[in-house]
């Protein structure tokens, strides 16, 4: 029954039906999809952290986004992420580290956690080099727990593979954010493009099924897609090519998809 408690045991068992030791993953995830959990959030991160074992890297979306912005600053440590309660509680555990990006961090559990979320000022946020297109090259995969494709920060990666343009969601120069950096020190950054609109994204999933990207997973009542990252970056970087507007939206009062098909006719 959907009202019968899952505790870890019952998630750890389903989460080995799909991942594997040593696995290298982000999660973007609902609680309330999974049903009644024991142990709350902690019990999701402890299950998935148990099925790819110490070798495993677990990569949270920990993102405060572009609006509004942080204010007074951006505090790694201190700043709550507005993705769920999962991310939430993960980027706060003591063996998670979270990158410097202002408004989409990632919280990584697992030996690479340095290597993934270093340099994330030094690159778009979504860009080549970015910690979620280095977890592609771990060949890194994407679980959407409960969630669908509009969720799914990766496909973000694939556009700026593809190069290209995008609008910014307000008009005029990109604002600078402060960040109080690990030392203390507060720094001015402007944010980028990369973080576009998301709402077209469910126009992907075809293209992912048809290139054999998702597989169909279940953990306790939430039905997930279990998404292979390197197809899903080559796959959609096919799609930009053939046709650059694939993945916008069509609300007529969004900027970023507005402005960007504004910049690809011009």
């Amino acid at each position: 029954m959907d009202s019968d408690p899952i505790n870890v045991e019952i998630l750890t068992a389903g989460f080995r039906e799909f991942l594997l030791p040593g696995d290298s993953l982000i999660v973007h995830s609902s609680l309330r999809s999974v049903g009644w959990v024991e142990g709350g959030p902690d019990a999701v991160i402890d299950a998935m952290l148990e099925a790819i074992g110490p070798a495993g890297n677990l990569m949270l979306p920990a993102f405060n986004y572009t609006r509004p912005l942080p204010d007074p600053c951006y505090d790694p440590a201190e700043t709550p992420c507005r993705t769920g309660i999962i991310p939430e509680t993960g980027r706060k555990r003591g063996d998670a580290l979270r990158s410097l990006s202002p408004t989409h961090s990632v919280a990584v559990i697992g030996p690479r956690a340095e290597e993934l979320t270093a340099g994330h000022l030094e690159t778009r946020t979504f860009g080549v080099d970015s910690p979620l297109d280095r977890l592609i090259d771990l060949s890194g995969r994407i679980l959407m727990l409960g969630v669908g494709q509009t969720s799914n920060s990766a496909l973000h990666v694939a556009e700026e593979h593809a190069q290209r343009p995008k609008a910014p969601w307000e008009d005029g120069e990109l604002p600078l954010v402060k960040i109080r950096m690990p030392n203390g020190e507060m720094i001015d950054h402007q944010i980028d493009t990369s973080p576009s609109c998301s709402a077209g994204f469910g126009a992907a999933e075809p293209v992912l099924r048809t290139a054999g990207a998702i597989k169909d997973v279940q953990v306790g009542n939430a039905k997930c897609q279990l998404v292979d990252g390197k197809l899903l970056r080559s796959s959609i970087l096919q799609l930009i090519q053939e046709d650059p507007e694939a993945l916008l939206c069509h609300d007529s009062e969004c900027p970023c998809c507005v402005g960007t098909r504004r910049l690809l006719n011009s």
